[in-house]
């Protein structure tokens, strides 16, 4: 068969398009959001772009220096911390969206509604105008970012993602049921969700809330893995489910009541102390009930070994979660953080 011009271009072969060529269809295979844990997980475990360059850039502000392409990010940042720098709690407003917004826009209209001023360790600072400028540079360099340092971030946040599938959402219903044992939680579901971020600043664990309204739970994956992996998600989640039954008969309630009684008061830090060390050991005694009876707290290299009533607080805790009365327990507690 003899193979004209016409029949090859008939065929679709050797021939010329006609008209000017066109621009190659770029194809945008950057992570995106995502929940990483099986549908129904009573603690479910996200992944979110925005959330993980905010916390990136509070890194990279402590650090000293970002890449080039994020220097306004990195000075709007710089400049937050300095106006917030005397009052941690004064992040949380910034920090709450994070927990749901898809995208820097979607966080730039939340910002929009933030009070104008805030007083922040007796000084009055600009807090929308620089709140508003952090999120209009992480908008601007959101594509650039999802393409660069994402990219890493995802697949490490993937990897402590597939480790906790393995240790922890196993026993997740079972973790649960003994939590709401443990710290006299009212019966009923209360969905947990945890974005996991590549980087944070020490300790690399936040929990942000709005005093049981919202709350959102952020844990770095960096430097963690195993049942450490297993506590820190374990202790943001006990922080979570506090935060939402702040208004309820609780366990940790009642220990606050025990504290005030002794005149520790929510402005005293000795209160806040005292809260974070019973989730320290309630998280890892979870660990040890429930995955490995060998595991070696976090809270055993670090955190107790800085508040001194700590050991006499784990050793009430456990006495609690072994049996003895709630009452009792919040008692010894309070002693132990008002003793001499």
């Amino acid at each position: 068969m003899l193979l004209t011009v016409s029949s090859l271009s008939a065929m679709g072969v050797g021939c010329t398009p006609s008209g000017p060529p066109k621009a190659p269809v770029e194809i945008d295979d950057a992570p995106r959001d995502a929940i990483l844990s099986p549908e129904g997980t009573p603690i479910a475990l996200r992944r979110s772009v925005v959330a993980d360059q905010y916390f990136w850039l509070r890194t990279k502000v402590l650090e000293g220096e970002a890449p080039p392409a994020f220097a306004q990010s990195f000075a709007a940042m710089h400049d937050l911390r300095a106006d917030l720098a005397a009052d941690p709690t004064a992040w949380e407003d910034l920090e709450v969206p994070l927990g749901e917004v898809s995208t820097a826009s979607e966080l730039l209209a939340i910002y929009e509604k933030l009070p104008e001023k805030k007083d922040v360790g007796g000084q009055t600072v600009q807090f929308r105008a620089g709140a508003m400028r952090l999120a209009r540079a992480m908008a601007t360099n959101e594509a650039t970012y999802r393409k660069g340092p994402y990219r890493l971030h995802a697949d490490a946040i993937g990897i402590a993602a597939n480790d906790l599938a393995t240790h922890l959402v196993p026993r997740e219903a079972d973790i649960l049921r003994a939590i709401e044992a443990d710290m006299a939680l009212p019966g009923g579901a209360r969905p947990i969700v945890v974005t996991l971020v590549s980087d944070a600043p020490y300790p690399g664990i936040f929990a942000a809330d709005q005093r049981g309204r919202v709350m959102a739970s952020f844990v770095r994956v960096r430097g963690l893995d195993g049942n450490a992996l297993v506590e820190t998600v374990l202790h943001e989640s006990l922080h979570a489910l506090d935060e939402m039954t702040v208004r309820e008969s609780t366990a940790m309630n009642m220990l606050r009541a025990a504290l005030a009684k002794r005149g520790i008061d929510a402005e005293n830090s000795n209160a806040e102390m005292a809260i974070n060390t019973v989730t320290f050991a309630e998280a890892a005694s979870l660990v040890r009930r429930f995955i490995d009876p060998k595991y070696r707290p976090l809270g055993e290299s670090g955190f107790y070994t800085l508040y001194a009533p700590a050991p006499a607080i784990v050793e009430a805790w456990t006495r609690h979660v072994d049996g003895e009365a709630l009452d009792a327990t919040a008692d010894a507690i309070a002693n132990a953080v008002t003793a001499p």
